[in-house]
């Protein structure tokens, strides 16, 4: 099985569309181990639990508006859903379709004298490693969420690089978004990831060094 750690994007729409209240919703929540310590920074933050919406509508980026979970066919949605996995500061460790309140809560902010990016670095490491340990993971997280889990525990960890007109891309949420899409609904084992291709890309050389894999895809840069 493999797994997407998907980025969470800085920025949230305001959408109300679960008519509901976090609190009653919690329980239902994946990895509900970890309520007791959500409740915690909701309470410790002041977290309006209402208006609520999934996570892959609550949170706006690029990346999330160019995979547009909500517009892709019933099978590639249950794919990513099942395997996609994303890193809160408020939540530790959730899934695509999980209930998220608007939240002003990040990774520098403080919780029983640690950032929040360590507390859940110790939180989150037992309950990590035996969800994804043996498996391939994935890894379209971003820079800020880099050490809050150790993927060294997966089979092989995936990584992309993305090289337009000669230069490395630096904002390549678009791309990575692209990319997820193109592996789930061709249905690519890790295997073949020579085989991606969209837009004008297409891959240039993979470099697998031990369990990590590097993925570097080339374009001339006519579409984005």
């Amino acid at each position: 099985m493999a797994y997407f750690l998907l980025p969470r994007g800085k920025q949230q729409s305001k959408m109300d569309l679960i008519k509901d209240d976090l609190r009653n919703l919690l329980p239902a929540m994946s990895f509900p181990m970890l309520n007791q310590l959500r409740e915690h920074l909701i309470e410790h933050f002041g977290v309006k639990t209402s208006p609520l919406a999934p996570a892959y509508r609550r949170y706006k980026s690029k990346f999330w508006e160019e995979l547009s979970f909500w517009a892709l066919p019933k099978k590639v949605q249950e794919e990513i859903s099942e395997q996609g996995l994303i890193l809160s500061p408020l939540f530790g460790l959730i899934k695509l379709e999980d209930p998220l309140p608007v939240y002003e809560v990040s990774w520098r902010d403080y919780y029983e004298l640690k950032t929040l990016k360590a507390f859940w670095k110790e939180h989150l490491s037992s309950l990590w490693e035996r969800t994804v340990f043996g498996e391939v993971l994935y890894d379209f997280s971003s820079h800020d969420e880099r050490g809050i889990v150790d993927t060294d525990c997966a089979r092989k960890v995936i990584r992309f690089v993305y090289i337009r007109k000669g230069k490395k891309v630096i904002n390549s949420l678009p791309h990575r978004a692209y990319t997820l899409r193109y592996i789930v609904e061709k249905d690519l084992p890790w295997e073949d990831l020579g085989k991606i291709n969209f837009l004008d890309y297409e891959v240039k050389e993979i470099k697998e060094e031990d369990k990590q894999v590097t993925v570097i895809l080339e374009s001339e840069g006519k579409y984005i």
